[in-house]
């Protein structure tokens, strides 16, 4: 089975010309522990279901071609009004992930976030992944795809949401490490070693991932589309590395923490200085 697929994935590659480029749809959904709502009213429960489902369910693009790629989620208003201020809904959902930059001939990805108005630029090296190929194959629309998985230890949040007393702070999120497996279903049909988000390292596009809680579909796949796509690494914003960047992030959300504790409902922001 492995060396029929070696082969698949090798003729696949060969299919293409090194100057065929194209554009990926993705949309994702995250599944969420809802046991936090348990003592809440039922007009703050459907109040916070709605804000859920509009953070737990995105849609996403993915530009690429031979060398490089261009990952972004698609825009759209903030329903809460919070803009820069405190959010917990991150302390759900996690941060957001901004947009991703990727160049396959250099190892190397940009990530272009924002924290709390200002831009950031994340550069540094793309890790490798040691995915392991199971030989299982579904269809993706009209893709043939392959099973890859990768075990991984990740941190999450665990955060109480219950009414603080009178005087006293929310309670602040725990972090825990856990070990997952992630799924990924590629296509060597489409031989880009991409894919969503920072995902990558596969002898074709990803075309399907989970990552335990998360799961990113593609639903539409266009190849070389009449309007030549042109990617771009970003170059607006302060350049960090990934290390620099959570630092920073760190110790802004711990500044956001205290300035809401201080002061309930204050509608206050923070942001960063040069």
């Amino acid at each position: 089975m492995k060396k029929i697929l070696i082969i698949i994935m090798f003729l696949g590659i060969n299919g293409f010309s090194q100057e065929f480029q194209g554009r990926a749809f993705y949309m994702s959904k995250m599944n969420v522990n809802m046991d936090f709502m348990k003592n809440m009213p039922p007009d703050r429960v459907n109040y916070m279901k709605a804000r859920m489902k509009t953070a737990t369910e995105k849609n996403y693009t993915l530009e690429f071609n031979s060398i490089s790629s261009y990952f972004e989620e698609e825009e759209r208003l903030d329903p809460s009004g919070q803009g820069g201020g405190f959010n917990w809904m991150q302390f759900v959902t996690g941060p957001a992930q901004g947009s991703i930059y990727k160049d396959l001939q250099s190892n190397m990805y940009v990530n272009k976030k924002e924290l709390y108005g200002k831009i950031f630029l994340v550069k540094d090296s793309i890790k490798p992944s040691k995915w392991v190929m199971s030989g299982e194959t579904k269809k993706i629309g009209i893709y043939n795809a392959y099973k890859a998985t990768i075990t991984k230890k990740v941190e999450e949040r665990v955060m109480s949401f219950g009414r603080p007393r009178p005087g006293e702070a929310p309670a602040e999120p725990q972090m825990r490490t856990k070990e997952v497996v992630m799924t990924a279903w590629f296509t060597p049909e489409i031989p880009v070693s991409s894919g969503p988000s920072m995902y990558g390292g596969l002898p074709g596009l990803i075309l399907e991932i989970n990552d335990d809680r998360t799961t990113m579909l593609c639903t539409k796949v266009i190849i070389n589309p009449k309007e030549k796509i042109k990617i771009k690494e970003p170059s607006k914003g302060k350049q960090v590395t990934n290390l620099e960047y959570e630092k920073i992030a760190k110790d802004k959300q711990e500044e956001m923490q205290g300035m809401y504790r201080g002061r309930r409902g204050g509608g206050s922001r923070a942001r960063i200085s040069n």
